[in-house]
């Protein structure tokens, strides 16, 4: 089995748009993390982070599921208020719809009804009807590892593609195609086809989140560190280059975003929770 890098994935909007917002890790399996919220009445709306999510809206009189895939503007997901939802977000790249490999390209900006890719009566009901957030992770994996043992995504997965992701993980989005074209001694065409099919982004696509999802964490953990400084370790070329794309990506400015941290109470929300 191939090794798995990968970064950890930030949507501080769904934390920001919450009264409050509770993430359980896993790392394993293709899942990042798990999390549940209350939302409030600000806007929850996703970044691009290459993840597709399993997003759980667990009304009581309306619920419903849905899986969405990485968006590459700003895009209102968790479209219900006052609402409590229950999440998983899986690897970036990763295809959690396990035994359909051609999905990937389908679920970029789409946001699709669960029941239209994954049968599975039992499970949405347990997600909907479960009181804690422990007993609905507990409810997913029983059913998910069912499949996962099955399927083995990894071994059977393109692992041209898993090295490529590797080596952009592991250069922060830097590395250029051409050069993962000299290092794997294939094409930049067949490159690019493989990299769309497998994740339904292009190698530039999937580069530049990296970069950019570099500096959300950047800007969420290193409060004092300056925008200058936080561009250029992102590997941007200059600050106005960072500026661009980060509003392209979020709808705020770097230093707006800051703001927006502080004044929705991002830090007091976030909640890191384990179970023994």
């Amino acid at each position: 089995m191939y090794d798995y890098v990968y970064m950890e994935p930030r949507q501080p909007l769904f934390v920001t748009g919450s009264e409050s917002y509770q993430k359980f890790v896993l790392n394993r399996y293709g899942i990042v993390h798990f999390y549940r919220c209350n939302t409030c009445s600000q806007p929850r709306l996703a970044i691009p982070d290459g993840c597709v999510d399993m997003v759980f809206c667990c009304d009581k009189v309306e619920p419903e599921a849905h899986i969405c895939g990485t968006v590459l503007k700003p895009e209102q997901v968790l479209t219900r208020a006052h609402t409590y939802y229950f999440g998983v977000r899986f690897m970036p790249g990763y295809n959690p719809v396990l035994g359909q490999a051609d999905v990937m390209e389908y679920l970029v900006g789409a946001r699709i009804p669960f029941e239209t890719l994954v049968h599975d009566e039992r499970m949405l009901e347990g997600i909907w009807n479960a009181d804690h957030f422990y007993t609905q992770i507990k409810t997913f994996m029983n059913s998910y590892m069912k499949i996962y043992r099955r399927i083995s995504p990894f071994e059977n997965g393109n692992l041209l593609v898993t090295h490529s992701l590797n080596r952009m993980f592991e250069s922060g989005g830097i590395i250029r195609l051409e050069q993962l074209a000299e290092e794997t001694g294939y094409s930049e065409r067949y490159l690019n086809k493989c990299f769309h099919k497998e994740t339904g982004l292009s190698p530039k696509q999937f580069a530049k989140i990296i970069r950019f999802q570099k500096s959300v964490t950047a800007l969420n953990e290193f409060g004092e560190i300056s925008l200058t400084e936080i561009a250029a370790n992102a590997g941007y070329f200059d600050q106005a280059h960072f500026v661009h794309d980060f509003k392209a990506y979020t709808g705020l400015t770097p230093k707006r975003y800051r703001k927006c941290l502080n004044e929705n109470e991002f830090y007091e929300k976030l909640k890191i929770v384990y179970f023994e």
